[in-house]
């Protein structure tokens, strides 16, 4: 068994690590823009929303928490979806285990949210924020919310195989659900009737619980039972559609 988890991990590993060089192939940073383009971003939404939300040091930490975490579950799903096509030759001859291959997407929106983090630390630093012990609740938001995302991404790319027109679907939903959020702006500034929807959406717990332990120094107990929720309910259908099509997707592809 010790042996079968390794060699699990050393696939996603290995996928992961061809996706990454996959992407950033012709760049000369490279990699580098995981950290220079939520910086880049940060500056241009700060000059253009901090005036009329909250002072620009707090609005810079409160854009790069909810943009880093969205850009995490973006990039999973939207990857993931065509990820047994991409790798139909593999998916069909070998004895892989066929989680791996949209674990490895996951995994690699975790890695770019990884150095992400490193921007979201500078910033950090820079605008001298005081962090307090309730910093534990970054890390939980965004092993939850990878949890939610791997859910989605199971779903999505087992769909996918049979009706293609999903992915564009997706790329328009995604181009919505980012302004109904609240990563622009504070939730406060929502109209009262689309605040009542948004507080139970895990895409804005998710990152408010993070702004929210880095921020402010608080939390919320019914946030986090939100959250865990969510991403225990949606993993869970996530792999039970996947099972329950797995022969189906076989014979497709």
């Amino acid at each position: 068994m010790q042996y079968g988890i390794k060699q699990y991990i050393f696939v996603i590993r290995e996928l992961t690590a061809r996706e990454i060089k996959r992407k950033y192939s012709r760049s000369v940073l490279g990699i580098l823009w995981s950290v220079l383009q939520p910086m880049l971003f940060m500056v241009v939404m700060t000059m253009v929303f901090s005036g009329f939300t909250m002072k620009s040091t707090d609005y810079a930490v409160y854009y790069l928490t909810g943009f880093t975490l969205w850009t995490m579950f973006n990039v999973s799903t939207t990857t993931a979806m065509t990820v047994f096509e991409d790798n139909k030759n593999l998916f069909q001859k070998t004895k892989i285990p066929r989680e791996v291959f949209v674990l490895s997407r996951d995994y690699t929106a975790l890695v770019n949210l990884g150095f992400s983090t490193i921007a979201l630390v500078i910033v950090l630093i820079v605008v001298r924020v005081k962090l307090t012990w309730t910093v534990i609740f970054f890390p939980l938001a965004v092993l939850l919310e990878l949890a939610f995302s791997i859910g989605v991404s199971f779903f999505l790319a087992s769909i996918y195989v049979f009706y293609k027109d999903i992915l564009f679907i997706w790329r328009n939903i995604i181009v919505l659900l980012i302004h109904m959020v609240a990563i622009f702006y504070p939730i406060e500034k929502y109209p009262a009737s689309v605040q009542k929807i948004t507080l139970y959406n895990p895409l804005f717990i998710y990152p408010d619980v993070a702004r929210k332990s880095l921020l402010y120094g608080t939390y919320d107990l019914v946030q986090i039972k939100l959250m865990t929720i969510w991403a225990i309910g949606v993993l869970i259908v996530g792999l039970s559609v996947f099972k329950l099509l797995e022969n189906s997707i076989v014979k497709k592809l």
